[in-house]
C-alpha cells in the first residue's frame, strides 16, 4: 500500500457488484477493509473507525442508506453514493455528496477516491461532478 492509499468501507447488497467494485478499488491501489451488505452491518461498522472513507449503495435490499450517510457526515468521514437510479433517491441533506452512477468506470471511481484523499488531507472539498445525471 502506498502513502496515499485509502482504507474503504464498501456498502453494497449485490455480491457481484461488490466484488467488481473491490477489484476496481484494488486496481487503484486502495483497500476495502469493511464490506457491508445491510444497513445494520454498515452502521455497526461505523463504531470501529477502521476505514478512511466509504462508498454507499443508496438502496440496500429496500433500506435507504441515508441514515448511514447522516452518521458518516457527523463523523466527518468522506463518502460517495453508488446507485443505478441516478441522484433522485438522495435526500436533500446529502445532495452535495458525490454520486457514482452504476455501472461506473475506473476513471470515475478514481476521481471520487482522489477527492476523498484530498478531503482527508485538507486540501480540497469534495464535489459531485462525477454524476452525469445532475447536470
Amino acid at each position: 500500500m502506498t502513502a496515499a492509499s485509502l482504507r474503504l468501507m464498501l456498502v453494497e447488497d449485490e455480491a457481484l457488484i461488490a466484488m467488481m467494485a473491490e477489484d476496481l478499488i484494488d486496481a487503484l491501489g486502495h483497500t476495502v477493509v469493511v464490506t457491508a451488505a445491510t444497513l445494520d452491518d454498515a452502521l455497526s461498522a461505523c463504531t470501529g473507525g477502521a476505514f478512511d472513507a466509504a462508498l454507499l449503495d443508496v438502496n440496500l435490499n429496500g433500506d435507504s442508506s441515508m441514515a448511514l450517510a447522516t452518521r458518516l457526515k457527523a463523523l466527518g468521514c468522506p463518502f460517495a453514493f453508488t446507485t443505478g437510479y441516478g441522484a433522485g433517491g438522495i435526500e436533500p441533506a446529502h445532495a452535495d455528496m458525490p454520486v457514482l452512477t452504476k455501472p461506473y468506470s475506473l476513471a470515475e471511481l478514481e476521481t471520487v477516491l482522489a477527492g476523498f484523499a484530498a478531503q482527508l488531507a485538507g486540501t480540497s472539498s469534495m464535489t459531485s461532478s462525477v454524476d452525469s445525471n445532475r447536470g
